[in-house]
């Protein structure tokens, strides 16, 4: 999305927050947003469009924050899983995720349900592969019924905090804890055999909904565009070169890329590139790891 149908996007999560999504009208996001209704329609075909781009943008921002945390560290490393978990918590309470995904499911809207199921899906999704480079590959017969039995513990625990104004409790706390009991329930699925859910059914659904893939072509398309836009420092331009370099090398070597990022990252902190360098950075640990 460009900056201003961001700006657009924000402005109508803000509404959506304030005033729910059914009360919320294309008038009061135009008015909010300071935008003709004819720049409206040339960024969204109806209201539901906007609010599916509400939680494109959410997903996308979470899954920057997720994979800056990830960068440098052990695949296996419990705690920084913990740290990624802790993180989506709380961006969804800041972006009101919660009420949101309640009043969709409350309406009768089915198009907007399916918004959220996508979006619980690729979260779950999501999970479940980092669960697998925690616990092991035995676990990846049963990976995506764990994500979903964490999710669901998860959730219990912070509304029912919520529910007796326990608001101090921090959402890190809740995941360590999670885990512990995942240590049992992990053991159970993969050597008692108590999974519920029906992996053929399960591995439809999931062919059905589909993520856009990251490609090498934008990557370095993206890299090439900041190197003629951004007036770069010589530490910037030498490891933009290098990741370029890299991305376009193949086979990927993907040690020496991950040697790569987080310098690249820290070279732009501070600078008005920062924002692309995160964008870049994000795009090529999903390059690597779809």
């Amino acid at each position: 999305m460009n900056k201003r149908k961001i700006q657009v996007v924000t402005h109508a999560l803000a509404l959506f927050v304030e005033q729910g999504i059914m009360e919320t009208s294309i008038q009061d996001i135009i008015e909010r947003a300071g935008i003709s209704k004819g720049t409206f329609y040339n960024y969204f075909t109806s209201k539901n469009q906007c609010v599916s781009a509400v939680l494109e943008q959410v997903r996308y921002e979470t899954r920057m924050k997720r994979s800056e945390l990830q960068i440098g560290k052990r695949s296996d490393d419990r705690a920084v899983l913990i740290e990624q978990i802790a993180m989506i918590s709380r961006n969804n309470q800041k972006h009101g995720l919660s009420a949101m995904f309640e009043e969709i499911f409350h309406s009768r809207d089915k198009e907007m349900k399916q918004y959220v199921i996508h979006y619980r899906m690729f979260e779950i999704d999501w999970l479940a592969d980092r669960l697998i480079d925690v616990y092991g590959e035995t676990l990846r017969m049963n990976a995506f019924e764990a994500a979903v039995i964490f999710f669901g513990i998860q959730q219990h625990l912070l509304f029912t905090a919520k529910t007796i104004n326990q608001s101090h409790i921090d959402p890190g706390t809740v995941a360590r804890s999670v885990f512990h009991y995942m240590d049992y329930i992990i053991e159970s699925l993969i050597e008692k055999d108590t999974s519920v859910i029906d992996d053929e059914k399960l591995q439809v659904m999931k062919g059905q909904m589909t993520q856009e893939e990251v490609k090498q072509e934008e990557i370095l398309q993206l890299l090439d565009e900041s190197s003629g836009h951004l007036r770069f420092t010589k530490p910037q331009a030498d490891l933009t070169t290098a990741l370029r370099y890299e991305i376009a090398h193949q086979p990927l070597r993907e040690s020496v890329v991950n040697a790569l990022l987080l310098p690249y990252l820290d070279a732009f902190k501070g600078s008005t590139g920062y924002n692309q360098a995160k964008d870049i950075m994000s795009m090529v640990w999903r390059y690597m790891h779809q």
